[in-house]
């Protein structure tokens, strides 16, 4: 029996790969015989370089950038080929991203996207002039500004005073300039691998969608939100890009729209990226079964998340599939028509806090897959 691990990360608690471990080891211990095989998945977000670093053929290559506060951190962007080419794979979340503040920490006024942009300026200096950014898990609502500010753009207000790197430069922008910006940037093709598709301002916009999960009160989404239309018109006045009529120019706090209009790169679908740079699909021909999963189930999963991605696949070849996840949401329905089964990791009653901890979450997951393939065998 051949079964195929494909999860994405349990966010807060395990990495895809971890995740991947714990479902193998109770498989095992159901199906002792049974012939595992971990693919660790992302979506193009927080996650993906871990997923794609298992890749033989890419390496991590270090840089010294700074975090959405402005504070010194080591990071690695990912170095692979891509459609033939060498390229350089930059993630968000290793610089900008959420995960790397305190709880109390979490700001949208004050958090910056300017680490995204020394990841890809070391990618530029290093010769790559193929970069993918993968956006999502961003700690910031910043429009992009930050990362632009890293590569030469200089950002000015009202006053016509420079604004400094440090703090948002969304709330002060009145204008800027890309007299100076990076040589190598109008030579080097840009692809987002995102699968959001919100706006840049407005009801569904970066701003009102995801501010509030960054620290931003009522009072501040409206700010930024005017503050992104404002940066809408620059972007429009200097590039002739529309960035609200671009699909998933809000995703990671507008970075999006700057990747559209100042980078003039393009969107790409990061779970099919993922899919196709794992070679998932001859993976799942291997298989006799499929089961996948994430932190969170709902009806969000629907829109470019891991699960139904390797579901879709998985159903396209004939194999059986079933999700596990810390957390069903109330919209699980909807996912029915994709999974042959869909389970909660969840054996004891605890809080969430107690449940997300790593060691609590890699037993419930070996222990429901145990249980899972033990009743699934009945049949075989």
């Amino acid at each position: 029996m051949n079964i195929l691990i494909a999860p994405d990360s349990f966010k807060g608690s395990l990495t895809a790969a971890e995740a991947g471990r714990a479902i193998a080891e109770g498989i095992k211990k159901a199906v002792p015989h049974a012939q595992v095989k971990v693919v660790p998945m992302a979506d193009g977000g927080e996650g993906t370089i871990a997923a794609l670093a298992e890749n033989e053929t890419s390496r991590l290559q270090p840089a010294s950038v700074h975090d959405p506060l402005m504070r010194p951190i080591e990071i690695s962007y990912l170095v692979m080929e891509y459609e033939g080419k060498p390229t350089a794979l930059v993630e968000c979340a290793k610089s900008s991203g959420l995960t790397l503040l305190m709880d109390d920490e979490r700001s949208a006024v004050k958090a910056n996207t300017y680490g995204l942009g020394e990841q890809i300026k070391a990618a530029l200096d290093d010769g790559f002039r193929q970069v993918i950014i993968s956006l999502g898990g961003s700690a910031s609502n910043d429009g992009g500004l930050g990362m632009l500010q890293a590569l030469g753009w200089k950002l000015f207000d009202r006053c016509r005073n420079e604004i400094s790197p440090s703090g948002n430069p969304l709330l002060p922008i009145e204008s800027m300039s890309d007299e100076q910006i990076h040589p190598a940037i109008r030579q080097t093709r840009f692809l987002a691998a995102s699968d959001v598709v919100n706006p840049f301002y407005g009801s569904e916009g970066a701003a009102f969608v995801f501010a509030p999960q960054k620290g931003a009160d009522e009072k501040e989404v409206v700010l930024l939100d005017q503050a992104l239309r404002k940066a809408a018109r620059l972007y429009e006045e200097m590039y002739n890009v529309d960035v609200q009529g671009v699909k998933g120019s809000g995703a990671a706090g507008g970075l999006g729209g700057a990747v559209a209009a100042a980078l003039r790169g393009e969107t790409i679908s990061g779970i099919d990226m993922v899919i196709q740079l794992t070679g998932l699909e001859n993976h799942v021909k291997w298989a006799d079964f499929v089961i996948t999963g994430e932190g969170s189930l709902d009806g969000q999963s629907l829109f470019g998340k891991v699960p139904v991605g390797v579901a879709k696949l998985a159903k396209l070849h004939r194999k059986p599939v079933i999700a596990i996840a810390g957390r069903l949401g109330t919209e699980i329905e909807a996912l029915h028509s994709y999974f042959d089964g869909i389970f909660s990791i969840q054996t004891d009653c605890l809080s969430p806090k107690q449940a997300m901890q790593p060691e609590v979450a890699v037993y419930q997951t070996r222990k429901t897959t145990e249980q899972l393939f033990r009743l699934y065998t009945l049949n075989k």
